[in-house]
């Protein structure tokens, strides 16, 4: 995908995007995206998630699934959230844009990878969770 086709497909998806030099940086909420460009190919994308302060790398395969990710589900947890799935309760280590399939409308859904208290992980979508109220620490 070349970086005119990326910025077109990143406005239409209510993504910020500007460029800096051969890489274009989308934000958005608080996901941003930076792919760097050789030419007209992506050489190398990182994003940062809600609630990481630090840049992980974006496979360049997932950059579009990311633009297209679902922007209310992208919006509802955090890294570090505290949530609750079904009659289980963990912390959000990460979050995910789904691949699209055959069966996936324009916007792709989101998934969380939750550590459960007990040790166990699961990865349910984020409209199963439910956001738990953070515990007030006294001092």
């Amino acid at each position: 995908m070349n970086p005119h086709t990326l910025m077109a497909r990143a406005h239409i998806a209510h993504w910020q995007v500007t460029q800096d030099g051969h890489a274009l940086i989308m934000s958005r909420d608080d996901w941003s995206m930076r792919v760097e460009f050789h030419g007209a190919a992506p050489a190398r994308a990182v994003i940062r998630k809600p609630g990481s302060p630090e840049w992980r790398h974006l496979d360049r395969r997932a950059i579009t699934t990311h633009v297209r990710g679902h922007h209310e589900q992208m919006t509802m947890f955090r890294i570090g959230d505290r949530v609750k799935v079904g009659d289980r309760c963990g912390v959000v280590a990460d979050m995910y844009v789904e691949t699209p399939t055959a069966l996936t409308n324009r916007a792709c859904p989101v998934k969380l990878l939750v550590e459960y208290f007990g040790g166990e992980r699961g990865t349910p979508h984020v409209t199963s969770a439910l956001r738990l109220p953070t515990p007030i620490h006294s001092s």
